[in-house]
């Protein structure tokens, strides 16, 4: 029972850490393609209800359903890798690929694939193996970093500022951050790209700071954790002034 309730804590971690937003704009009405349309939106949302897998797993546990049998976990764990790899690949395709998106789409990959290898057993009682164990318990501490971004990003947004009006945003006009969960690790990076034009660069988070002398932009650095200045932002094509307005 004891590892049932943990199971399902880190799954809830997970879940908490990984799943973003659904975005109402896949649901506006289009007449035109109707059927294929309605395909679309279907896969779009069995893709977005990926981080809430291992959540439902752990709960289907923790009622105590019958474990699934070893063959039809380690089936089920091998598909999930496939499938999630080639996710995350075909995600990367037409974006920048970054690190912090190339971890997101393997922790959760490796996520789905332990709960089901956790979920196994024989003759009714379950029997994790260790892989599973450890597979579950990396996914939980890449989705800890995650949340822990959080408090890590407005602590230094507040020590940085030093009391002068701040603002923090993603790169693009009038898009300012509102509510916390965009602040996560895997909220709060970008997925586009200027491709070989530093001057088309994008940012994965911007901070603006009006100082007294000055106002600053900072671009938020997932790979180190901190804010660095932007020394020259007036040379991108894309503004980074005009994003939020600093309170």
């Amino acid at each position: 029972m004891r590892y049932k309730v943990l199971f399902f804590a880190y799954a809830v971690l997970i879940f908490i850490a990984y799943m973003q937003p659904l975005d109402p704009q896949l649901f506006e009405p289009n007449t035109d393609r109707k059927a294929l349309l309605l395909f679309i939106q279907g896969l779009f949302l069995l893709v977005w209800l990926i981080p809430a897998a291992p959540m439902c797993i752990g709960g289907l546990a923790l009622l105590g359903m019958c474990p699934i049998p070893r063959l039809l976990a380690v089936f089920l764990a091998i598909s999930s890798v496939v499938i999630g790899l080639l996710l995350t690949l075909a995600s990367g395709v037409l974006a920048l690929f970054s690190d912090t998106q190339l971890l997101h789409g393997i922790s959760l990959t490796i996520a789905i694939a332990s709960s089901f290898l956790i979920w196994s057993g024989r003759d009714g009682k379950p029997n994790p193996s260790r892989t599973a164990k450890i597979g579950i318990s990396i996914s939980t501490l890449i989705a800890l970093w995650s949340l822990l971004t959080i408090p890590m990003l407005l602590f230094q947004a507040r020590l940085i500022a030093d009391g002068s009006p701040y603002c923090i945003a993603e790169h693009s006009e009038n898009s300012p951050i509102e509510t916390l969960h965009e602040l996560r690790g895997f909220s709060f990076y970008t997925t586009k790209t200027g491709y070989k034009s530093t001057s088309e660069w994008y940012f994965h988070g911007l901070m603006i700071v009006d100082h007294p002398d000055d106002q600053r932009v900072y671009n938020w650095s997932p790979r180190h954790w901190r804010f660095d200045l932007v020394e020259r932002p007036e040379a991108l094509i894309e503004p980074v002034r005009n994003v939020c307005g600093a309170k």
